[in-house]
């Protein structure tokens, strides 16, 4: 269950940034995640939500996962497609690629804070 330690991962870069901009709370995470990370939204979601309760900075924040399909781009057809099952086989000409153009990403987006009743 590798959802804890990016759980964990997310928790520190956004408290060293809350930090940073002298942040009192923080209100909203928004993450982007590509499917070829593997990872389960549900897991990763408890997964944070438990660190958070924990850390008064990070408790009751919304976490807003952007979901990136896993896609590749066939230099024989020149299409864009889906992987489907982790295969990169391209579906109008069946022909493997071997150039991935999404789906790979793991980023903290955004973050809202929150100090002194501000936004930031």
């Amino acid at each position: 269950m590798h959802e804890l330690s990016i759980a964990q991962g997310i928790a520190d870069v956004v408290e060293e940034q809350a930090r940073i901009c002298n942040a009192a709370h923080v209100r909203e995470i928004r993450l982007k995640i590509g499917e070829a990370n593997g990872v389960v939204y549900d897991s990763l979601t408890f997964c944070f939500e438990m660190i958070a309760s924990l850390n008064p900075m990070l408790a009751g924040v919304q976490l807003v996962i952007d979901h990136v399909p896993h896609r590749a781009y066939c230099q024989t057809c020149h299409q864009d497609f889906v992987i489907l099952n982790y295969i990169p086989q391209c579906p109008h000409c069946q022909q493997w690629s071997r150039e991935i153009i999404s789906g790979t990403e793991l980023e903290v987006l955004e973050m809202e804070f929150a100090s002194g009743g501000e936004e930031q």
